[in-house]
């Protein structure tokens, strides 16, 4: 009788196993830098925030910073779909001049009923959080550039759809706002979520998935000999 080869089963368990593992680091990773922005975020004084009256070259993520009279261009568009408080709806961004530089703000969230089809030229101070615009992640939609329908923050499309060169930072707008329809919102780098608690349930299941590797062929090894 022709014997049965082991080889697919061991390298279906093997990359099964590997993938899982892979999953628990990349959480445990994730991990290590929501925590850091999150004890970094939570020891920021607002009080003494940076007061600014043109954009640096550089800055730190999450650096809160007030800028005097910056200038509300009638450029901006719609994030879409956003949540907030179970309420779904969109992120205003909005490009504002700071001393002839042009800067993306979210400036929050919205409902849908609440939509404008324009913004109001104005100068006025804005003050928030501030990052560098993250590149898109593989998993997220890719903005519709024909039907202008916008899902995630990718600077090339919005210099292209604005015509503008924009700094590559995104200011996340805090306090007193004018427009009281809008909701102020937190970058994605800080977070609630507990991701130690996704790392540990892929390293169980990658440990449990070795265990019956293991169980399954000491049962059936007479058979493959």
């Amino acid at each position: 009788m022709k014997k049965k080869s082991t080889l697919p089963l061991y390298f279906t368990f093997s990359i099964s196993i590997f993938l899982l593992w892979t999953l628990g680091t990349w959480q445990l990773n994730k991990n290590f830098k929501i925590s850091k922005n999150n004890k970094n975020y939570q020891s920021i004084d607002r009080r003494n925030s940076l007061k600014l009256f043109s954009l640096p070259e550089r800055v730190e993520n999450l650096t809160y910073i007030k800028f005097d009279r910056v200038r509300l261009t009638d450029n901006f568009l719609y994030l879409e779909p956003r949540t907030y408080n179970g309420k779904v709806g969109y992120h205003k961004i909005s490009v504002v001049k700071v001393d002839g530089k042009n800067l993306l703000v979210n400036e929050g969230f919205i409902d849908h009923k609440e939509l404008s089809k324009r913004n109001i030229n104005r100068n006025k101070e804005i003050e928030g959080y501030i990052i560098k615009v993250p590149e898109p992640k593989f998993f997220e939609l890719k903005n519709d550039t024909v039907k202008k329908v916008w899902y995630t923050l990718k600077l090339d499309d919005f210099e292209k759809e604005f015509d503008l060169k924009l700094s590559p930072y995104i200011l996340y707008q805090q306090g007193y706002n004018e427009d009281n329809k809008l909701k102020p919102v937190m970058p994605n780098l800080v977070s609630n979520v507990n991701h130690l608690n996704y790392a540990l349930t892929w390293f169980f299941l990658s440990f449990a998935l070795f265990i019956i590797f293991f169980i399954f062929f000491k049962k059936n090894y007479k058979k493959y000999e």
